[in-house]
């Protein structure tokens, strides 16, 4: 018998479930392998402690004791969302996207450069003379580009400040809301 055919062996053998032939084949093995044999003796080691039950006793007071700790920890930190870089990272992919839509489909852009120029001279004109003073400013060349540009650079400050205060003010009341 090889080490590796009788190592699939000892659990059969430990649980009782090895025929006499193959008892004996085992047992003849591990007689001549020493690793073998204390493979086979750490297991049945291994094997004694798991049948055996423990019982572990519990300080009298341990219920007590450990509410009690757990009272005096204190309650866990709030995690404060990293707000900077949430707005910087809208403001680099709406650039990013109103980049790429430029470079790939100039001709769409052009055409829709008027309706959003609409709306966003509307929007500017929503949240007061900083928005219409950045599109006027951008579209002083009587480019269509130049406004769409401005247009959206008021379209980011107005929803990075209500992105801005949604993070700063909304969230912690809605997380103490949401807290059981």
């Amino acid at each position: 018998m090889s080490c590796s055919s009788a190592e699939a062996c000892f659990e059969a053998f430990l649980d009782g479930k090895l025929t006499d032939t193959q008892r004996t084949g085992l047992l003849a093995h591990v007689d001549g392998c020493a690793a073998c044999r204390g493979v086979l003796e750490e297991l049945r080691v291994v094997d004694g402690l798991l049948s055996t039950p423990r019982e572990v006793s519990l300080a009298p007071n341990f219920t007590f004791a450990t509410m009690a700790e757990t009272r005096a920890m204190g309650a866990p930190a709030c995690y404060q969302a990293p707000i900077r870089a949430y707005l910087v990272s809208y403001l680099a992919g709406a650039w990013l996207i109103a980049a790429a839509a430029f470079l790939f489909a100039p001709q769409t852009m052009h055409a829709l450069s008027g309706t959003v120029l609409d709306l966003a001279r509307s929007i500017a004109e929503a949240i007061g003379g900083f928005g219409a003073m950045i599109a006027r400013w951008f579209a002083r060349g009587g480019n269509g580009l130049g406004a769409l540009l401005g247009a959206l650079l008021a379209v980011d400050v107005l929803l990075v400040t209500v992105f801005g205060f949604v993070l700063k003010y909304m969230r912690p009341r809605l997380v103490e809301r949401l807290r059981p």
